[in-house]
């Protein structure tokens, strides 16, 4: 799979955090540079469309989003450059990435007590309609490369892939776990792992 723009969903355990409060936390960030290997360029407040994006963060490698989908509060992380490596190594990247800044926002004062990430459930998708159509055959092309980084995030456990095809849907599979480790707990096995 030679797709590189790949993005990651993390689902907040609340819908109840008001947009406006991304917005100072993403400036701050951007006058700081506070994310490592990405040039942070502007915010963009999509506040006013119903379960749309939310407030963005973008840089030059990724945009950042407070997204709403669905009416589901979630960090969604969306790679536009491509990373070095093959496929399982992009996908490892992108979560890798999505997990440090749900731990830069949880930590947050603005969010202190407020804003917490599930990590029982990751929705990882494919934003190539061309090199990933959401088939069957794409889902059997990527699960090997899926299912370890699944295995590897949830040591222990037989974590669940979740595929749906669609003809209108971009390719996406849900990781589904029994265990909710926290944020700080999937970090910890993913250094684990590149310290290897």
């Amino acid at each position: 799979m030679n797709a590189h723009k790949i993005s990651v969903k993390l689902f907040a355990t609340t819908n109840d955090v008001p947009e406006a409060a991304f917005i100072p936390v993403f400036h701050r960030w951007i006058q700081g540079q506070a994310v490592a290997d990405h040039l942070l360029i502007d915010v963009t407040d999509y506040a006013h469309v119903p379960s749309g994006p939310g407030t963005v963060l973008v840089s030059h490698e990724a945009n950042l989003y407070s997204d709403r989908t669905a009416g589901r509060l979630g960090l969604l992380y969306s790679r536009k450059q491509p990373f070095p490596g093959s496929f399982r190594d992009r996908a490892r990247q992108a979560v890798s990435a999505t997990l440090t800044l749900a731990a830069m926002l949880e930590s947050d004062p603005e969010f202190a007590g407020k804003l917490q990430f599930r990590t029982d459930e990751i929705l990882i998708r494919i934003h190539d309609r061309l090199l990933a159509p959401n088939t069957p055959e794409t889902f059997a092309a990527v699960q090997p490369d899926l299912q370890a980084i699944a295995s590897d995030l949830y040591a222990g456990t037989i974590p669940q892939l979740i595929h749906t095809p669609s003809s209108v849907e971009l390719f996406g599979v849900t990781i589904k776990s029994d265990v909710n480790p926290g944020v700080s707990g999937l970090l910890e096995r993913m250094s684990a792992i590149a310290a290897v």
